[in-house]
């Protein structure tokens, strides 16, 4: 299980602030707890609403990897100059980009950057010019529009992670079937390919979200989500993380919750 930890994303106030101030201890504390708590990759989304979004974005990269030179960095932006002046800064390889969708004019203006870089990991969304679909059928097959540009420009199957888009089931009763219904139909047809969600967006609107998300989380794991974009910070998330790793067989011998339990965090 690839585990995303979301906490440095500068559409939280607390980010925002300290980003504007550029605060090197805030943003290596954030970092450590992250890592200490197991996350394979720290996404980095500099979005304030301002033009200094580039600027900012490689501030944090250079002030991560000098503070943990081994950590691995998604770069979270809807902007391709972002994305140009940034992806070549990242020492350690793969970097993930986060994320392309199949609108039209975005993905024609993505494709020929990714191009310069096959070996990079990409969140793929399922969505299009009209939005996020509302039918898992829809969403398959926005997924093999992406899936056929992608390795058009050299992009490897197993570094495509396909977001199946977890809605709020607080309006929809039926979201989340849907959601896992579009995970392993994808799943299914590109097996190659691997999954991946921002996961607490399904709780919206409803009291004890924690309690729903790690819920949703542990039941994604066994329909074969492969990474999982989360605050592993999160005791109640870790716990669900780490169970559902034991119940399912992918974490062998119980090592991983094993050792977890042993340092206290869970």
């Amino acid at each position: 299980m690839i585990i995303v930890g979301e906490r440095i994303n500068a559409t939280r106030k607390q980010i925002r602030e300290a980003l504007e101030k550029k605060d090197e201890k805030f943003f290596l504390k954030e970092a450590k707890k992250q890592i200490e708590c197991g996350s394979d990759f720290l996404d980095l989304n500099a979005g304030t609403g301002s033009s200094k979004e580039a600027d900012d974005m490689k501030w944090l990269i250079n002030l991560i990897q000098s503070g943990y030179p081994d950590v691995k960095i998604s770069l979270d932006s809807s902007s391709t100059q972002v994305l140009t002046e940034c992806l070549p800064l990242v020492k350690n390889k793969p970097v993930m980009v986060n994320s392309i969708n199949a609108e039209t004019k975005k993905l024609a203006e993505f494709l020929p950057i990714l191009r310069e870089f096959p070996d990079i990991y990409i969140v793929a969304l399922t969505m299009d010019d009209s939005g996020i679909p509302s039918s898992w059928e829809k969403r398959l097959e926005i997924a093999e529009i992406l899936y056929n540009k992608l390795t058009e420009i050299g992009i490897k199957q197993e570094n495509i992670f396909f977001d199946a888009l977890v809605q709020p089931v607080g309006t929809d009763s039926e979201a989340f079937k849907i959601y896992l219904k579009s995970l392993r139909t994808i799943k299914e047809k590109f097996p190659d390919t691997k999954s991946i969600c921002g996961l607490s967006n399904v709780s919206f609107g409803l009291p004890r979200r924690k309690l729903i998300n790690k819920y949703a989380l542990a039941i994604a794991i066994y329909e074969g989500l492969d990474a999982a974009i989360i605050d592993p910070v999160e005791p109640e998330i870790l716990e669900a993380l780490c169970a559902a790793g034991v119940l399912t067989g992918t974490d062998q011998f119980c090592m991983n919750y094993i050792s977890l339990f042993r340092d206290g965090k869970i």
